[in-house]
């Protein structure tokens, strides 16, 4: 009987004790969330660098292409290169209200039409001519599936209001509005400009390395309001050295040039200062292949001032 009692009491001894588990303090998680929050700061502007930095290499790339169905384009074409979406009077159809012909969005020698095909893509006239009510959803816009006619990087404010509420289209890439021009600009533009339907020959053009075919323009009326004229912004298939956009990084963009190459360029590089029309001059950087024709000679009135290098 006693050697029983002894083998229960040792049983009881041995049994092992009630599980239980601490949970953490207060000033334990108040730890964690300050931990996290300080990574979290670390580490969101280096992901933000990153994606703006992934955005310009993609749309770096893009433009490139541009330039490529261009030259593929002009080989089929005598040297052709396409016209720059404008008519014969350099407008487009948010000043004319055109829906066919030059300057439209039908126009079927823009550069819009032609070469997206080249590049296994539609045309922007099969777009515009099925679109509906809603030019955002019908047409090529930011962020949508057709990421060959936008930058990456470019995007619109909830309350943008777009010139003619976007009816003929949206353009983050824009071919040199200068490319057609003949002489100085300060000559005027009507008048002094390939006329519909031409524009100037590869082959023709001086200094090919050096002068813009291609560039990523301002597009948003609201985020990007650094223009001359910001609610022209997003809606012309041309555009000239003050429509030049500082998306990337929130310095600069990409030009892509006659010869086909691609670059990034800080926009205080690219732009005068000065009027909207007026280039800079840049050594490497020419908008209007023609800037010299019919000027002053140097130390004369109205003669170019020629931008430093740095």
């Amino acid at each position: 009987m006693e050697t029983k009692l002894r083998g229960a009491a040792l049983k009881k001894v041995s049994a092992p004790p009630a599980t239980w588990r601490r949970g953490f303090t207060l000033t334990e998680l108040l730890m964690v969330i300050g931990i996290v929050t300080l990574l979290a700061t670390l580490l969101l502007p280096a992901l933000s660098t990153a994606k703006g930095k992934a955005h310009s290499v993609s749309c770096l790339s893009t433009m490139r292409q541009w330039g490529l169905g261009t030259h593929l384009f002009a080989t089929d074409n005598e040297d052709a290169i396409p016209r720059d979406g404008t008519d014969s009077g350099g407008q487009y159809s948010v000043d004319t209200g055109n829906k066919i012909g030059p300057g439209s969005p039908n126009d079927s020698i823009a550069w819009f039409n032609v070469l997206p095909p080249i590049l296994k893509a539609q045309p922007f006239s099969n777009y515009w001519n099925s679109a509906g009510t809603d030019p955002r959803a019908a047409l090529p816009f930011p962020g949508g599936p057709a990421r060959i006619w936008h930058c990456p990087g470019a995007k619109a404010a909830a309350g943008d209001r777009f010139l003619k509420g976007g009816a003929f289209g949206f353009f983050s890439y824009a071919m040199n509005v200068d490319l057609k021009l003949i002489s100085t600009i300060n000559n005027g533009v009507q008048g002094n400009m390939f006329e519909h339907p031409n524009m100037p020959r590869i082959g023709n053009v001086r200094n090919p390395a050096a002068v813009v075919l291609f560039v990523d323009a301002a597009f948003s009326p609201t985020l990007e309001g650094y223009t001359p004229n910001p609610e022209r912004n997003g809606v012309f298939p041309a555009a000239r050295s003050e429509r030049f956009s500082k998306r990337h990084s929130q310095t600069g963009a990409n030009l892509v040039f006659v010869d086909g190459h691609a670059k990034f360029y800080k926009r205080t590089f690219i732009t005068s200062g000065t009027s909207a029309r007026d280039e800079r001059f840049n050594p490497g950087v020419i908008w209007n292949p023609n800037y010299d024709v019919g000027l002053a000679w140097p130390g004369e009135p109205g003669a170019p001032t020629i931008a430093s290098a740095d």
